[in-house]
């Protein structure tokens, strides 16, 4: 970062964002190669992992498609969307770890 701010004297929104979304995905994938001994993470972990992708989402969205250039109701909707996403992922690996879907 000290590179980044030598070159150009500040850090500019898209240097920052790329730094955000660098550090997000470090941790996402540290979190999901410590998984449990059965070789998952459990609901809570994905949970975790969901919300970390609904983050780096939702700086793509705003920062690198410009969205938070358009209209009040786009950047709302949008996170929605991801969030409803999320929540169903989150919804059916619940399912399956308490059994009620999946092989039995």
């Amino acid at each position: 970062m000290e590179i980044v701010r030598h070159m150009t004297g500040r850090i500019d929104r898209l240097t920052l964002s790329w730094l955000i979304l660098l550090g997000l995905t470090a941790v996402t994938l540290l979190f999901a190669r410590h998984g449990d001994s059965d070789g998952g993470i459990g609901v809570a972990g994905a949970a975790l992992l969901l919300a970390l992708a609904v983050a780096k989402g939702r700086e793509i969205l705003l920062h690198y498609l410009e969205l938070q250039h358009a209209g009040p109701g786009w950047p709302s909707a949008m996170t929605g969307w991801l969030m409803l996403l999320s929540g169903s992922l989150l919804l059916v690996t619940a399912a399956g770890s308490l059994g009620w879907v999946g092989p039995h």
